[in-house]
């Protein structure tokens, strides 16, 4: 029986390894979301290889920001998730390709903060894609770099609750 991948092309059987190594890179991009969810900027930032990059842009257009070494994105993580009063991210489709112990992939989230301004609780919903490069160290995978394209960013006043 055929399997067939992306984009329709025949794809080979996963060998044990590969399966664990797709689930292990998941549960990394799971984790640096739900790092955030609590605020835990230092731990985020081990997620990244010490030299990690932090590509950012708003819109597809967007000027690309750059943002490098692991105690840079610590600092970039904690000014962004630490005056919010909630952050709320929703992963979605992850897909990855492996090549040895480097992979990439494209992963979709919906990240939700909210702040207070001029005494109002304000919910801006950010719908990100990243695309990510992975490297395996020691048996542990890591961040290498991350470009972060926020696609749609909506601001509005919290109604209710």
């Amino acid at each position: 029986m055929k399997r067939y991948g992306i984009l329709g092309k025949e794809r080979k059987n996963m060998t044990l390894l590969e399966i664990s190594d797709r689930l292990e890179i998941q549960e990394l991009v799971n984790v640096f979301a739900n790092l955030a969810d609590i605020k835990d900027a230092k731990s985020q930032g081990d997620l990244f290889l010490e030299d990690g990059v932090l590509e950012f842009q708003m819109g597809f257009d967007g000027e690309i920001q750059n943002i490098v070494g692991r105690e840079a994105l610590v600092t970039a993580f904690a000014a962004t998730i630490n005056p919010c009063t909630a952050v709320y991210h929703l992963n979605g489709q992850h897909t990855i390709q492996l090549s040895g112990d480097e992979a990439s992939g494209t992963a979709y989230c919906q990240a939700t903060l909210i702040n207070e301004e001029d005494g109002k609780q304000m919910v801006t919903v950010n719908d990100v894609r990243y695309m990510d490069e992975y490297k395996k160290v020691d048996g542990k995978w890591f961040i290498k770099k991350r470009r972060t394209t926020f696609l749609i960013s909506e601001k509005h006043e919290m109604q209710g609750m």
